[in-house]
Parts: structure tokens; sequence; C-alpha cells
């Protein structure tokens, strides 16, 4: 098994800065493997590589200063916004550029160009004030009716669970990715590296795993006090499918089952 990264740093006048990339990797087949597993693991470990070489010139920014400050002075950890950063450098891949199969190994070429100083920018500056305190629930405003309230604020309801699936949608990923990566569920967030504060939010109040690759989340905001369980099935294209259930009431038209 090789890797070779070859880094080109380009400035493109202050303060933008960009990053170009040339990468190769060649990875040898195990017991059995065929060839489109083989290629898919070189191609899965030569982008978490790319995202180890981002994070490193990342951390020379001023953006990740300020955030490794402001961490700090909440005492939180630098391998906490390190995780954070790996978090929302998920999706930059390489672009392939040349794949060859020899019989026993997949060799691959590709290529990356990105914006650092965008990305040294997607993991936002957390505040250091105090915390706002909760405002009063949601009432009907003056002239409408409850029945017709209670409709709207399903919709809203539904539209917001709709908005915290963006998250579920990634953790799904990196569960999935890391299944079919080690062949075992993971036992929790952890120990995919990914940390709180890139789950919680303003929709997610907390998440965990439990058994077998299922996942819970306890939902916040507007949705506080309700739940979502998501777990994998067999199926789908890469083997691995997805249900889920809530106890958000979402109408006759629900994407997950209805929970008690």
């Amino acid at each position: 098994m090789r890797t070779v990264i070859a880094a080109l740093l380009l400035v493109l006048g202050a303060p933008a800065m960009a990053m170009s990339l040339a990468l190769a990797k060649v990875e040898r087949a195990r017991d059995g493997e065929t060839e489109q597993q083989v290629c898919d693991r070189a191609m899965q470990l030569m982008t978490e590589e790319l995202h180890a070489s981002l994070l490193s010139v990342i951390a020379a920014t001023d953006d990740y200063h300020q955030r490794k400050a402001a961490y700090k002075k909440l005492d939180r950890s630098e391998s906490l916004l390190e995780a954070a950063y790996l978090s929302q450098l998920q999706d930059e891949k390489p672009a392939l550029q040349g794949q060859r199969w020899s019989g026993s190994r997949c060799s691959l070429r590709a290529r990356y160009d990105g914006d650092i100083d965008a990305l040294a920018k997607r993991v936002p500056l957390p505040s250091t004030d105090k915390p706002v305190a909760k405002q009063a629930e949601d009432a009907p405003p003056p002239g409408m009716d409850p029945r017709t309230w209670e409709l709207f604020s399903s919709s809203r309801d539904r539209a917001e669970l709709s908005q915290a699936f963006s998250t579920v949608a990634a953790l799904r990923t990196r569960i999935t990715e890391y299944y079919l990566r080690s062949g075992s569920w993971p036992e929790s967030l952890d120990a995919m590296q990914i940390a709180p504060e890139q789950v919680t939010g303003k929709r997610i109040r907390r998440a965990y795993m439990l058994h077998d690759g299922m996942l819970k989340l306890e939902l916040a905001g507007r949705l506080e006090g309700h739940e979502l369980t998501t777990w994998p099935v067999e199926g789908g294209v890469r083997g691995v499918d997805w249900e889920c259930s809530t106890t958000v009431d979402l109408g006759p038209n629900s994407f997950c089952e209805q929970a008690e």
C-alpha cells in the first residue's frame, strides 16, 4: 500500500488563498476483494488524506485561530475544533483523473482545487456570550382560530424536521462509511470522530448511537421534547438503506413512522 501526495499552495492576491493538490494512491487487493472494492477503498483513503492535508493548511489561517481562541474561552479542546472542521470537509472530494487495475492493485490519480479561506470559515465561530433565555412557546396570533393555527403549526413542524434531516443524512453517510470500512457498526459518535457541536444546534439538542447502527436524536427549538430515531436495513445502492421513526406528527404523508 503506497500513497503519494504532491501539494502546491497558491496565493491568489491577499487575502484570498487557494490550494491545488495532485494526488495518487495505490491500494493492494485483500483476499476475495473485487476491483471495485479495492478502488473504492483507495478513493476513501485518498479522500481522508486529502481532508488531513486541508486541515493542516486551514490550521494556519486567522479564521482557525479565531475559532481556537473562542473554543479555549468556552473550555473546549482544540481536538473538538479539528473534529468540527473534518466534519465540514466531508463533502470535499478529489476529482478522479485516472484509474488502473493490475489484477491485484488499484492505482488512482486525482486532483483537488479548493478555496482555503472559504473552507476556514465553514465552522461557525461560537459565541462566547451568555446564552439568551428561551422564548415562550408559540401562541396563536390575534384573529386566528386555534384549529387553523394547529394546522399551520403542524406544517411548520414538518418543515422544521425536514431541515434537521440535512444533519441526519450526513450522520447516516458517516455511519455507513464506518460500517463498510470496518465491518461493524460504530458504538458512539466519538468512534467516528464526531464532536457534539458538529451535530447539536437550534434543531438538535442531543444525538447518540444505540445498537446495530441505530441513531437517536433529541430535537430542539420548535421541536423540543420530540425525538427521531433512524436505523440501517439491508438494501440500497451500497447495500445499506435507512428507515426512521419520530414522535413529531407529520400528517398522512409522513417520511418517518409515527412513534409514541
